[in-house]
């Protein structure tokens, strides 16, 4: 709902706009913009932005995916909290919130980042859900931002926003590796931080910090925290954006991307004893923040952060980096043009053994090669490469299997790894063309825990329909591990018609023979393929209920010999079903499904799959590369959500 007063203002900015084309239009000013962000508020519960005054082009982003305007929160918005904390920058045309909101019944904490145009339309909507109830109910207990980040400084002794800005970024510049030898002395001696509500320093309870068991870093002042080097498993800190520059007030509302990738092993001693780096931070992982700083002089003196987690290496929705193009170097070493099946999962069993010594140098590798990590473009070298340490041998081991396409210089691998202490299902995928690894395609699914501490569950996501802990794996199912066969006729037809089921909830045109069975998280079902794919069951396919569409749909490997498809999708739960919904369904996500499919006689008689939930509207790079018809890694992802049905593809078709 957009006020009287606002539209009044906008009416007025119109008529000196016709009737004085050199008179400057008047910015939205501090009052304009807070109410502007009121509306927004107001127009999200009600669950229809149709009222606000946006640009035709308008981008709006959610947990740094891009989606239409009305899709996501949109949905499923109640009720907003009291706490409510506002940062503006006319000059800018800026203005940010942290608040806290009521979705599905859940309480939640909410920031949301507006551009507003000098027409008063907004062109920028990026929001941020932390859905962190404990952190909201902190928020609601405290009412209120403390009162020093509301009060106006005197223009004599305001920092100019470049110095605002340079300030606060020595605070990632800090963060970033943690060197305990640093200078900090940009922090007031007085500075306090709030982390999701609560605060994480100056602290004497005696209360662990974070995933880890230390209960003295809370205790510490900002300054001693870093000068600990406590924080370096924070590795690198990027897409660092300061969108928002309160000048009056002297605050920073920032945006950025915190890079973990896992290659820190001990955490420093804080107490007298250092100490194993937490299982959550044994695999890369990426969060992304959105955070306000208060100026007291130069000084960092108020920090309130919110945090959580994307994809690894993901790109922001907002991009502030340049775009990079992550193809890789060429190698010397070249294997046969004509590499047959035998050629082809040789080169996969290289591939592995180079990730597990982290070392691709001895690859045959194309200038260019691209390499991806769920669905995330990454430099070779990164991701698993820093991190895997073991992977079961097809051949040898009870779950691991080979499969190749040597029509199309494609193959690829099902398996079991380990990265430091924590299990993982790979599936991957490599092509060759001229002698050359142009592609290498991993998809894994970790095992995710609950300890005391948090365990390795991806930060803020909805419990699983079916969770996998790494410790009940079983045997891949023979008929997925076993030699070649006469061969066989691998449709994508079929496979789409499976797809479009799985959409459906249907199992109408989709050829199952009557035995087939399946496995999702490594749990095997007492529902036949085709009851589950109709929805009977209280966890069909490993999935919700209530999921739409399913996009993305790739076969990585079509092995006819074999008359097995490597294949993944993602699938999307909006979380906007009919009720009462599941815990696993109250949450928007997009769930990444790699799975094996077996075909017997032109039927579908086997389906393993792995789970792993990501941001709702999550798009793969991939995809996003075949639909902007690019062909180098450094694309850049700017496309809306596709919620159409896309037919399935051949992933060798993409380049």
């Amino acid at each position: 709902m957009i006020t009287k007063a606002h539209v009044a203002l906008g009416s007025i900015l119109s008529l000196l706009t016709l009737s004085s084309a050199q008179e400057p239009v008047e910015r939205c000013n501090r009052s304009c913009l807070e109410g502007l962000i009121s509306d927004y508020l107001d127009a999200l519960v009600d669950n229809d932005p149709s009222s606000l005054p946006t640009t035709s082009d308008v981008k709006y982003v959610e947990n740094d995916q891009i989606l239409p305007l009305g899709a996501g929160e949109w949905h499923i918005a109640e009720s907003l909290g009291k706490y409510k904390h506002t940062f503006a920058d006319p000059e800018a045309g800026q203005v940010a919130t942290i608040t806290t909101i009521t979705e599905n019944g859940v309480a939640a904490i909410y920031l949301v980042r507006l551009k507003v145009e000098e027409d008063g339309n907004i062109s920028e909507i990026e929001t941020r859900i932390t859905r962190d109830s404990g952190g909201a109910s902190l928020y609601e207990k405290l009412g209120q931002p403390e009162a020093v980040w509301l009060e106006a400084v005197a223009p004599e002794e305001r920092l100019p926003r470049d110095k605002l800005i340079s300030q606060t970024n020595k605070y990632y510049t800090g963060m970033q590796g943690n060197d305990p030898k640093g200078d900090y002395t940009f922090f007031d001696k007085e500075c306090n931080r709030l982390e999701d509500g609560l605060q994480t320093t100056n602290v004497k309870t005696g209360d662990p910090y974070g995933h880890s068991n230390d209960t003295t870093f809370a205790s510490l002042t900002c300054e001693e925290q870093f000068q600990t080097g406590f924080l370096g498993f924070v590795t690198r800190i990027r897409e660092r954006h300061f969108p928002v520059v309160d000048e009056e007030r002297q605050a920073v509302f920032a945006v950025t991307s915190l890079d973990h990738n896992a290659t820190v092993r001990t955490l420093p001693s804080v107490n007298g004893t250092s100490s194993p780096i937490p299982p959550y931070f044994e695999t890369p992982r990426t969060l992304i923040a959105m955070e306000g700083f208060r100026l007291r002089g130069e000084k960092l003196f108020r920090i309130e952060m919110t945090l959580t987690e994307a994809p690894y290496g993901m790109r922001a929705g907002f991009p502030e980096d340049p775009t990079v193009n992550f193809g890789g170097p060429s190698t010397n070493r070249t294997i046969p043009n004509s590499c047959n099946r035998a050629c082809l999962e040789k080169t996969v069993e290289e591939v592995l053994r180079a990730l597990k010594s982290h070392d691709h140098s001895s690859l045959p590798l194309a200038k260019g090669v691209r390499y991806s990590e769920n669905g995330q473009f990454l430099a070779l070298g990164d991701g698993l490469w820093l991190t895997l340490g073991e992977f079961a041998k097809a051949g040898t081991d009870d779950y691991a299997a080979v499969f190749s396409d040597s029509s199309s210089g494609s193959a690829g691998y099902w398996g079991l790894t380990k990265e430091h202490t924590i299990p993982g299902v790979l599936a991957l995928r490599i092509k060759v063309d001229g002698g050359k690894i142009t592609e290498i395609e991993t998809n894994i699914v970790r095992a995710e825990f609950l300890d005391n501490r948090g365990g390795t569950v991806t930060l803020m996501r909805p419990p699983l329909p079916i969770e996998w802990d790494g410790n009940a794996t079983g045997k891949l199912d023979p008929v997925f591990r076993g030699n070649e066969t006469a061969g066989a006729r691998i449709s994508p037809a079929l496979i789409n018609a499976y797809f479009e089921g799985l959409e459906r909830h249907s199992s109408k045109g989709v050829p199952f023979s009557p035995e087939c069975i399946r496995r999702d998280n490594t749990v095997r079902g007492n529902l036949t393929c085709a009851a589950q794919l109709n929805g009977r069951g209280p966890t069909p396919n490993g999935l919700t209920t209530t999921t739409t569409s399913v996009r993305d749909r790739r076969i990585l490997v079509a092995d006819a010999n074999r008359a097995v498809i490597l294949a993944v999708a993602l699938v999307d739960e909006p979380a906007d079903g009919p009720g009462p919904l599941s815990a696993s369904a109250r949450i928007p996500g997009t769930y990444l499904v790699p799975q094996l499919i077996k075909i017997n006689n032109g039927t579908i008689s086997r389906i393993e799959s792995m789970i792993k939930w990501m941001p709702y509207g999550y798009v793969s790079a991939w995809e996003e590369a075949a639909a902007e018809g690019k062909g180098d890694a450094g694309l850049d992802i700017s496309l809306h959500l596709n919620l159409s049905k896309p037919k399935v593809r051949y992933a060798l078709m993409e380049a």
